[in-house]
């Protein structure tokens, strides 16, 4: 998987390259915004119902199929632009091409924390992935570079359809482990409420919404830049078109340093540092850019903006997948596509402007400030984050020993063991009452307890013992009551978060309605 995402990374950005060059020798900067507005807005619009296929559907299927579409329509731009099209032609060709593309990265990022055993080795396979986009990058861009001053746009484009089917071709190789969520029955019309739930989920998780903040002002800061360094390369620096191509080729070696540098980085627990740190270096390469026209200077600047675009993206990413839950992961990278989409538009819609009424140095400068701010804005919230990444070791541990909780991934074990509340309990008091509502779920951390059935006793609850699924399972009042014998403890799981879970997973929602059943039958609980 990591291999065909190497090649879908080499054909886009020398697809980028050589359709923003196509409309610049046709319209200058305005056209080049023009085009990049014209592929990102419908893209954007899209890419949270397509990429919610993987959600529906096995994800490594849907990135296979969506490098195939990649491949078809990438592969027919070409022919249009060798065979002189009209101009509208190529741009519609181009348009749905860019839609395709929405498939790969969510789905392939939605797949590996199913992957990965811990934190570390989804980290690990970030900085990979991000490994793969530098890589790549720096391939397509030098590739592009050489095209075009050899042959033109359509030749590019020619080698990014090859680059497509050849990443079809190695994903046929891969048989990824079924990730097991609940999908229901398909209806055409589902793809819309599982994007809308994607978007969802972002508005309202206080822990989605930093990254997912920061990332839409990356995108738009990033489209700015890369409409701006078309006229920087052309006709500041004087190199032609193929400076254009020299530049986004600095640019994929800083992803290179970027991602090497990421590995350590997103390993740790706590992140927020980090990514501020990142979105300095973001704007000292936007104020290099500014700075002088001068190749050398151009290219160290080069060089520090692509490693800091990837140093906030896989940042971001990590802290996605270490907080949202699985079955709705896809669509939630979906949303964050579309962003990436829609905010490289605005940027590139923008950046025109900025360059008239700042001129091109401040132009580059103003990305780069608004970068920082936001980063600087999003502080306190991915502070609150960090303090909640430590390790909850004493409740994975209890969690473990829980039988429905037992096929859960070990990262959705980890997020699960986050939103446990520690209940200090009298002796004496009752945790739940038979005939209550429930709205809980209980494992006992210390002390014991005695559960009750129409006053009398029926069983005794010791640490590592449970109870409290079976009124939230069936919707019924609680069965039981639960009293403290002596000083206890407990820790709490709010209906929401254990329903959310059970009935995600249906090896967990099995075992636990099996569990349930039984218990109910045998000695009943609440």
């Amino acid at each position: 998987m990591e291999l065909a995402f190497l090649l879908f990374n080499v054909a886009e950005p020398a697809m980028w390259v050589a359709i923003l060059v196509f409309a610049f020798d046709r319209g200058g900067t305005r056209a080049a915004g023009f085009v990049t507005i014209l592929l990102m807005v419908p893209a954007g619009i899209l890419a949270p119902v397509v990429a919610s296929l993987g959600d529906r559907f096995p994800k490594e299927r849907v990135v296979r199929l969506g490098y195939l579409a990649q491949a078809v329509t990438t592969a027919a731009v070409g022919v249009a632009i060798a065979a002189d099209a009209a101009a509208g032609l190529v741009y519609g060709l181009a348009t749905l091409a860019a839609i395709t593309y929405t498939t790969g990265r969510p789905n392939h990022h939605a797949l590996l924390p199913g992957l990965s055993r811990t934190p570390e080795e989804l980290a690990a396979a970030n900085s990979v992935s991000s490994l793969m986009e530098g890589v790549g990058g720096t391939v397509g861009s030098i590739a592009a570079t050489v095209m075009l001053a050899v042959s033109g746009a359509g030749a590019v484009y020619g080698l990014a359809a090859i680059s497509l089917f050849l990443a079809v071709a190695t994903t046929l190789g891969v048989h990824a482990p079924a990730d097991g969520h609940a999908r229901g029955a398909f209806r055409p019309w589902s793809l819309l409420t599982d994007a809308w739930q994607g978007l969802v989920t972002v508005v309202r998780s206080p822990d989605a919404r930093p990254p997912v903040a920061i990332t839409a002002v990356l995108t738009a800061a990033v489209g700015a830049v890369g409409v701006l360094t078309v006229p920087l390369a052309v006709e500041e620096l004087d190199l032609g078109n193929p400076g254009v191509g020299y530049v986004t080729t600095m640019i994929s070696v800083g992803l290179l340093v970027g991602a090497a540098a990421s590995i350590g980085l997103a390993a740790r627990r706590r992140l927020a540092l980090a990514i501020v740190l990142s979105a300095a270096w973001f704007a000292l390469s936007a104020v290099l850019y500014g700075v002088t026209a001068t190749v050398i200077v151009v290219t160290v600047a080069s060089i520090v903006y692509g490693s800091a675009i990837t140093l906030l993206d896989v940042l971001g990413r990590t802290l996605l997948q270490r907080t949202v839950r699985g079955d709705v992961l896809t669509r939630v990278f979906g949303a964050v596509e579309a962003l990436w989409l829609l905010g490289y538009g605005a940027g590139a819609a923008a950046a025109p402007l900025l360059e008239r009424w700042l001129g091109l140095g401040l132009a580059f400068a103003a990305c780069g400030g608004v970068m920082l701010v936001a980063a600087l804005a999003a502080l306190p919230g991915l502070r609150r984050i960090d303090e909640r990444t430590v390790v909850p070791e004493r409740q994975l541990s209890l969690l473990r020993r829980i039988p429905m909780f037992a096929p859960l991934p070990p990262l959705d074990l980890e997020r699960i063991a986050r939103q446990l509340d520690r209940i200090q309990v009298p002796s004496g008091t009752e945790v739940i009452r038979q005939g209550d509502i429930g709205d809980r779920f209980y494992a006992v951390d210390a002390g014991s307890f005695e559960i009750l059935r129409d006053g009398s006793p029926i069983a005794t609850a010791v640490e590592g013992d449970y109870f409290g699924e079976i009124a939230l399972l069936r919707d019924v009042p609680r069965t039981a009551t639960v009293r403290a014998m002596s000083d206890a403890a407990v820790w709490a799981l709010d209906q929401e978060e254990f329903l959310a879970t059970m009935t995600g997973l249906p090896q967990a929602e099995s075992a636990a309605r099996a569990i349930s059943e039984e218990r109910r039958r045998t000695t009943p609980t609440a």
